[in-house]
């Protein structure tokens, strides 16, 4: 079996890579990988072309890898929602756009004037930010997968070998940083090389879940549950961490007992002290990519629900109570699984009072680098 055969990497159709970077090794490499000859073209002409194809541009867009540069900054604070309340995780956004085609994915309006996939091919820079980072704060809690899927592609671009082996090169980053890599693919085998060779890293590996039937029919070509389970067991047994991030979380009625079942399913398979994090996020939506959401999903049952749009981020949200009702069953069925200990588990893009609501204790304001959990744990 060949990568073409095996992996998201079989939906790439087309390489474009910016003139400046004509002689990069990457997309040579990535080239001869996926014996596909490569086109050069600016990010404008690329854009210009794309944008007059066809009415869903990300049919084409999806299949491009564009190599290219980021002229702006790579570490950031998790951008989260206005007046809600933030884990204080930290992204670095070294590649943009995805493989995968989910309906809720808000990347459909976020970057809908720019689609593709784009590679950054200066992402070094992401490993001295981090470096400026830790003379002001005590560590960093950190991840791919904001913007992309961390693991998705890992084959072609080699992003875990990259970070990890720099992040092992020096010192500080080697005991300060723990790092995640967030995804929905079981393209596991890039990282478990790089934890064997690696083990004294602090390494995650985050794995979005959903109710089989979401992943089905509104998260294509994505990873069914039950292999993002052996996946994660993998994880386990190579050494490394692992996180749980239930979102977004579909709250109709029906959906309740199903997000318990699938919450025993996952913390009975797996070793609950090698869970890192768990996260648990409603589904929203900006009031603006509903047009979007509509028009490419038009079959989709989740903007179906109850919801109504909030005073301030204007995006779509269940009301509160139904958000409550959701996160406490589901805290409860998790914390079965941990008896007198309190499970690593956090609310995604909530206020402060859906987690007094919950019987949650919210993380302290203060650092922007504040972690919620132990770097260690």
């Amino acid at each position: 079996m060949t990568l073409l055969d095996s992996s998201p990497a079989r939906l790439i159709k087309r390489l474009v890579v910016d003139p400046r970077f004509k002689d990069h090794p990457l997309p040579k490499k990535v080239a001869k990988q996926l014996g596909i000859t490569p086109i050069f073209l600016t990010k404008d002409e690329l854009i210009e072309e794309t944008l007059t194809q066809e009415d869903d541009i990300f049919v084409t867009a999806k299949q491009t890898l564009f190599f290219t540069e980021n002229s702006g900054q790579f570490l950031k604070r998790c951008p989260g929602s206005r007046h809600s309340l933030c884990c204080n995780y930290m992204t670095i956004n070294s590649v943009t756009g995805c493989p995968f085609d989910c309906s809720y994915c808000i990347l459909q309006h976020y970057i809908a004037n720019n689609p593709f996939i784009s590679v950054f091919l200066n992402r070094y820079r992401a490993i001295e930010e981090m470096k400026e980072a830790l003379k002001t704060a005590p560590f960093l809690r950190v991840g791919t997968g904001e913007l992309a899927d961390s693991l998705a592609l890992d084959e072609l671009l080699g992003e875990s070998e990259f970070f990890l082996s720099n992040i092992a090169k020096d010192a500080e980053l080697s005991q300060k940083v723990q790092f995640e890599f967030k995804t929905k693919s079981v393209e596991i085998e890039p990282l478990l090389n790089a934890i064997k060779r690696y083990p004294h890293l602090h390494i995650v590996a985050g794995f979005s879940v959903n109710l089989p039937h979401i992943q089905k029919s509104d998260e294509l070509y994505t990873a069914p549950i039950e292999t993002r389970v052996e996946a994660m067991n993998r994880i386990i047994n190579a050494g490394a961490k692992i996180a749980i991030h239930f979102d977004p979380v579909i709250m109709f009625p029906d959906y309740l007992e199903q997000y318990e079942t699938l919450a025993k399913q996952l913390f009975s398979s797996v070793d609950i002290e090698k869970v890192a994090w768990i996260s648990m996020g409603g589904f929203r939506y900006s009031h603006e990519m509903e047009v979007t959401f509509r028009k490419r999903w038009p079959d989709s049952l989740l903007p179906t629900g109850e919801m109504f749009i909030g005073d301030d981020d204007g995006k779509e949200r269940y009301l509160a109570t139904v958000r409550a009702s959701f996160y406490s069953r589901l805290k409860a069925t998790i914390s079965s699984f941990y008896g007198d200990k309190n499970p690593p588990l956090y609310i995604c893009m909530d206020k402060t009072f859906l987690w007094n609501r919950c019987d949650m204790t919210p993380p302290k304001a203060g650092h922007p680098h504040t972690n919620p959990f132990p770097l260690y744990s």
